[in-house]
């Protein structure tokens, strides 16, 4: 075996132990190692759009496989082409396939209004930890319909860019093929116009309309809970005509689909059939990011201190945040001030924060210490890699405390856990989550934890 054929082995290995299947088959596995050269490494991509990845996840990988292998620093260098120059992007016909994928003809179809908000599109979605694999995921199902996870299910609280990145998706496919069919709709939206339809007795062209489509985009598909058998069998039936015909869903939620209680089992099979990818609320980091980004639209100065301010008053969501703006912006303009100082934004936010309902602040080493109290394991058995049963229990049930009780991110909250993985985290609160409902024992436990947290 060749020392680069042993390099490249090992950044698989590597990887491999990093990330989860799915984005390791999509982002990794597809790579190819083209050469090692003047301390760099030439590495193949498919796809311009793994090239983020690759740099914010990739880079260490690289660095560590190098240094066992040549024992040296390699650098990354990427290249999207098997040749030495990178050929020029074709535009591919609407008669052609894009990798497995091929866009309907417009024939005999009724018209479509795509619905989408021209607004949201990838390169104004502010990338946090909290969004960073459901972004990876809506990028990949852009640049490839229908072949890497179909469906994809987007879910968290209300707020966070499920919506944007919904949109973002239909809007990147149309400028690619401006031809697609592309619908993006909220469920109740959906549910309103089948509803209209059968009422009109004009069934035949809602059917032709979205089981015809090229990408369905349902925002909020929890809507569909409880409502009339009908509704939800016409929305499974149109699941089934695009996905059978190789066509793109795009779902999301405010719940993960093992809690869509309300919806038929085949619907919330079928919704997991593909990548299902959750969103949390934005750390400070992000929530700063996401500030600087929106009020490059507005024509006032923010110094630093003021954004610092904005991002530390409101942490659940990005509407907050979008609503504090639009607060000092009307005030900004009647006063007509052009510096936003901490003054002018806490007089400008102080009806909003006193009716925001803000998260108490817990120390994640405070909900450590009570639940390792309670179940009598010590902090350090709980950032450990024990498998002991009590010692397990007690870790879950902590990780299921800090995400309801802080507005952590996941990452955050793994390091705290002794540097577990973001999907280890989101694993113990789903397991402790849905052991709640069944079991009320530990139901009054998680109680009795909580009062003395609060």
């Amino acid at each position: 075996m060749s020392q680069e054929q042993t390099f490249w082995n090992r950044v698989l290995e590597l990887s491999k132990k990093r990330f989860k299947e799915q984005i390791f088959d999509y982002f990794v596995l597809a790579s190819k190692l083209l050469r090692v050269e003047n301390q760099q490494a030439i590495i193949y991509l498919d796809a311009e759009v793994k090239k983020m990845f690759w740099e914010e996840n990739m880079t260490d990988v690289i660095l560590t496989a190098g240094f066992e292998i040549y024992a040296i620093e390699l650098k990354p260098v990427y290249q999207f082409s098997l040749e030495e120059e990178v050929e020029e992007k074709l535009f591919i016909p609407l008669t052609e396939t894009r990798g497995n994928y091929e866009i309907s003809p417009i024939i005999t179809l009724p018209p479509i209004q795509t619905g989408l908000k021209k607004k949201y599109t990838f390169d104004n979605f502010v990338r946090g930890d909290g969004n960073q694999w459901a972004l990876a995921a809506a990028l990949a199902v852009s640049e490839n319909l229908a072949t890497t996870y179909n469906p994809l299910f987007i879910y968290g609280g209300p707020g966070l860019g499920k919506t944007h990145l919904l949109n973002a998706i239909g809007n990147q496919i149309i400028e690619n093929f401006p031809d697609a069919r592309v619908k993006y709709i909220p469920a109740e939206s959906f549910i309103n116009e089948f509803l209209e339809h059968l009422r009109l007795n004009d069934m035949d062209t809602f059917k032709k309309t979205y089981r015809n489509l090229d990408l369905l985009l349902i925002d909020d598909i929890q809507s569909l809970g409880g409502k009339k058998v009908t509704t939800q069998e016409e929305f499974f039936n149109t699941f089934n005509a695009l996905h059978n015909d190789n066509k793109q869903i795009v779902l999301t939620s405010d719940r993960s689909p093992d809690h869509l209680d309300s919806l038929e089992e085949r619907l919330v099979t079928r919704f997991k059939w593909g990548l299902t990818q959750n969103i949390t609320p934005p750390d400070f980091e992000t929530r700063i990011a996401i500030l600087r980004n929106k009020i490059e639209d507005l024509d006032f100065t923010f110094p630093d201190d003021t954004i610092e301010y904005l991002a530390g008053q409101f942490d659940s969501n990005v509407r907050d945040l979008e609503g504090a703006l639009n607060d000092i912006s009307l005030m900004a303009r009647v006063k007509k001030l052009k510096d936003i100082t901490i003054d002018v934004a806490a007089e400008a936010i102080r009806a909003r924060k006193n009716e925001a309902s803000q998260m108490t602040v817990i120390p994640i080493e405070k909900i450590q210490t009570e639940v390792g109290n309670f179940y009598g394991v010590s902090v350090k058995e709980m950032k450990g890699s024990r498998r002991v049963q009590n010692i397990v229990l007690a870790r879950q049930v902590a990780m299921y405390l800090s995400r309801e009780m802080t507005d952590n991110s996941l990452p955050r909250i793994g390091r705290e856990f002794g540097g577990k993985d973001h999907t280890t985290v989101i694993h113990a609160y789903e397991k402790i989550k849905g052991m709640i409902e069944s079991d009320d024992n530990l139901q009054l436990e998680i109680q009795n934890i909580k009062k003395k947290l609060k």
